[in-house]
């Protein structure tokens, strides 16, 4: 069953085209992976799906109930705590403020935030903290659906391994569907069911791979393997780490 599907995307900025007939479609429980080179559009391209945008052309189809998002930055309210931020999407959605500190509390356990974190400001956690609290505002309303922009850009390499199981296990246990903009094609091997490739111009979707195996269970082996066969011998990802500084993000 489709989760979500884009039909005919087009955008501009400025009078300049970004994005043009860009067809993409997610099962409901699959992560899609998005990858292209750098400015194709990729972010705009999500943006547009959760709703934050809005296309100048085209369609885009919400099958699921609710989602979530966690962006390249964590976003959390300055001035609240972290359970508090955590808990904001439910209290968006008026669940009683008992139930919210319950949910909230449960949620960060999934993340692995510990309680004594909970109380404190986003100020007084590190980079991954912040990050976690980040993953855990967009699970606490039990989406079926989430975005993620390039959400571990700005972390270390263990760092990111280490929220990249956290997502595979989240996903694992929820069932939800994702779409995952990222640069990093490991990353996406890594975290994918399949992979998406845009134009480097935002001209639609070049083609799919479908990855073999289940995210979680893939090697380290494995994922290098499918890296280095895709770069050295797929024609499809040949411009997915060129950069275009002048185009819009």
């Amino acid at each position: 069953m489709t989760a979500l599907r884009l039909s005919g995307i087009g955008h501009a900025y400025l009078g300049r085209t970004v994005l043009d007939r860009v067809d993409l479609a997610v099962g409901a429980g699959e992560i899609v992976a998005l990858v292209g080179p750098s400015g194709c559009g990729k972010s705009t391209l999500i943006h547009v799906a959760a709703g934050i945008v809005q296309p100048l052309r085209g369609h885009v189809d919400i099958r699921y109930v609710r989602h979530g998002m966690v962006f390249q930055e964590p976003r959390l309210m300055p001035w609240a705590t972290a359970r508090a931020n955590i808990a904001y999407p439910l209290r968006l959605a008026r669940i009683g403020r008992k139930d919210r500190r319950m949910r909230a509390e449960a949620t960060a356990r999934r993340v692995s935030l510990e309680v004594e974190d909970l109380d404190k400001f986003p100020i007084e956690l590190s980079g991954g903290m912040r990050q976690r609290v980040a993953i855990a505002r967009a699970l606490s309303n039990q989406p079926d659906f989430i975005f993620f922009d390039e959400p571990f850009t700005a972390l270390d390499v263990a760092l990111k391994r280490r929220m990249q199981d956290l997502v595979i296990s989240a996903s694992q246990e929820a069932s939800f569907g994702a779409l995952f903009v990222t640069h990093d094609l490991f990353e996406a091997v890594r975290i994918a069911h399949r992979i998406a490739v845009m134009e480097a111009h935002g001209q639609g979707i070049v083609g799919e791979r479908w990855i073999n195996g289940v995210p979680g269970e893939r090697t380290d082996r494995q994922i290098f393997e499918i890296v280095t066969r895709y770069l050295a011998e797929d024609g499809l990802f040949r411009h997915v780490n060129d950069v275009d500084e002048r185009r819009p993000p």
